[in-house]
């Protein structure tokens, strides 16, 4: 259905073999027009380009096509690390390309800020569809695509992310009056998109890195993060004569010998989109009021805690929960103003990490 014509650090250029349909939000839009290649271009991140009509001009000159027949999409991330996949359900046959940038996710109901990430996807078949199965499998690309992110993207603070503020999306398929008006996930060419881009996406979010992981599981902060919170406490009861420098090697590798733990993980994890769950007032007989104050009739936050702090260093790691907890009401008011699972979450990990250095240096 189609193949890469230029690939390098600057440009991905995909010829679709013959003109197809367009339904895109890139960075130049098409919207029922047709078009034979797409284009994916690196920009800096600090691009500011006004004219987006004539920028898109220019890139399709200089690589020789008529801007008729261009779709461009423009990315800072790395283009040489593009994601492909391919799948076939039935008489369906997908491709799937997309740049993946997420350093900046946009907030659910949140004001954005002034510096953006962006998810690039394209969706290209030869299923036939009439304008309206095209606008439905627009549609599925855009809910998948929000779903995957919102369980294994980044999270904020307090609400979840479906994404970045300038993502886009491209549809392409043949066209025809006569072809199909429905691309749902119980059609055929719904199955194949849907299997194509849940492989797409969880192969890139399940390879980042272990920081990267933890940064887009607390939504906060990261390794060095923990590390701080870590040594601040432990400023309150150091190990006399321990050097303040091994100290913070110690903890520092003690968290990677933690999150290489798939269990320490998926509770971090799980936690996190609890919190989002929570937050979006989605739990019936909570009212958000009593989320917000954190009352004291939701005691999951402590279960979850002192579940997380049993297991990794087992009633040491329990007691240093305890003791974090109660520190960070009145000392630590970074750590009390976290929302109120994902403060346990964090006086757990630090108390059961602490406790383990205590263990090695005061038996």
């Amino acid at each position: 259905m189609s193949r890469i014509i230029r690939s390098d650090e600057n440009y991905l250029v995909i010829d679709l073999l013959r003109e197809k349909m367009i339904l895109s939000t890139a960075a130049c839009p098409k919207i029922y027009e047709t078009a034979r290649y797409i284009i994916y271009k690196k920009v800096p991140k600090d691009f500011g380009y006004v004219d987006l009509n004539k920028y898109c001009e220019e890139v399709s000159s200089e690589l020789g096509f008529d801007r008729s027949e261009t779709i461009i999409f423009l990315t800072a991330t790395d283009i040489t690390k593009y994601i492909y996949e391919k799948e076939i359900y039935r008489d369906a046959e997908v491709e799937i390309y997309a740049t993946i940038g997420l350093e900046h996710p946009s907030c659910l109901g949140e004001e954005p800020a002034n510096y953006f990430g962006t998810i690039n996807v394209s969706v290209i078949t030869d299923k036939k569809l009439n304008k309206i199965g095209i606008a439905d499998l627009f549609r599925l690309v855009s809910e998948i695509k929000g779903l995957l992110l919102g369980l294994g993207g980044p999270l904020c603070l307090n609400k979840p992310s479906v994404g970045t503020a300038s993502d886009a999306t491209l549809v392409a398929s043949v066209y025809g009056e006569d072809g199909e008006s429905f691309a749902g996930p119980a059609t055929d060419i719904g199955m194949a998109v849907s299997r194509t881009l849940s492989k797409a996406l969880s192969k890139y979010l399940r390879n980042i890195s272990l920081n990267e992981y933890v940064k887009y599981a607390l939504g906060f902060g990261d390794l060095e993060t923990l590390l701080r919170y870590s040594l601040e406490i432990y400023d309150k009861a150091p190990i006399p004569n321990l050097d303040i420098k091994l100290v913070e090697n110690e903890l520092r590798d003690e968290y990677r010998r933690l999150f290489k733990d798939p269990n320490i993980l998926a509770l971090i994890r799980g936690i996190r989109l609890l919190e989002m769950y929570i937050a979006l007032n989605l739990l019936p007989f909570l009212g958000q009021e009593e989320y917000v104050s954190d009352s004291q009739g939701l005691v999951i936050d402590e279960l979850l805690g002192k579940s997380l702090a049993e297991y990794i260093n087992g009633f040491k790691g329990l007691l240093a929960y305890y003791w974090i907890d109660r520190l960070k009401k009145n000392m630590f008011p970074e750590l009390n103003r976290l929302p109120p699972l994902t403060d346990d979450l964090v006086a757990s990990l630090i108390g059961s990490v602490l406790s383990r250095l205590y263990d090695r240096y005061t038996r």
